[in-house]
């Protein structure tokens, strides 16, 4: 079995290395941000779009590729990206109801730096998605339209 070690260097590879890279400090930001009502929300999508890119990222890896996991692919981005766009609403909802403890002698524990981290994370998560099924629709497009003008 022999990896596809070009697919890493490629533009869509290294979209997805970035979409690993800046998803991973998401859910652990959201994780350690204690439960609360939407965190886990935030906390469960963010998780389940991490393991299926990753998973779709060593399928690509492996080299097996056919038509249907593009699609599956464009789809899994399209979702990402409208999801995460409400993990950045949560995170900065969050961020914003624990902005009273931001002084410097507040006595208790807070939240704040760990809920902006994430609402940063969220909002690269979510270019980085929207980036990959912008080029995964062009791409499909001029694939429909070489296969229009072939007939």
């Amino acid at each position: 079995m022999t990896l596809n070690w070009s697919y890493l260097y490629r533009q869509r590879g290294v979209l997805r290395q970035l979409q690993l890279l800046v998803g991973a400090p998401f859910i652990i930001l959201t994780a350690m941000s204690g439960f609360q009502g939407p965190v886990y929300f935030a906390l469960f999508t963010s998780a389940f779009f991490y393991l299926t890119t990753l998973i779709l990222f060593f399928i690509r890896l492996l080299g097996k590729y056919w038509v249907g996991l593009f699609l599956i692919q464009m789809i899994h981005d399209l979702l990402a990206a409208a999801l995460y766009i409400a993990l950045m609403g949560i995170m900065i909802d969050q961020t914003l109801g624990q902005s009273y403890c931001n002084f410097e002698d507040f006595p208790l524990p807070c939240a704040y730096n760990i809920f902006l981290g994430a609402s940063v994370c969220g909002g690269l998560c979510f270019g980085l998605y929207l980036l990959s099924a912008y080029f995964r629709c062009t791409s499909l497009i001029v694939w429909l339209h070489e296969d229009d003008a072939a007939r």
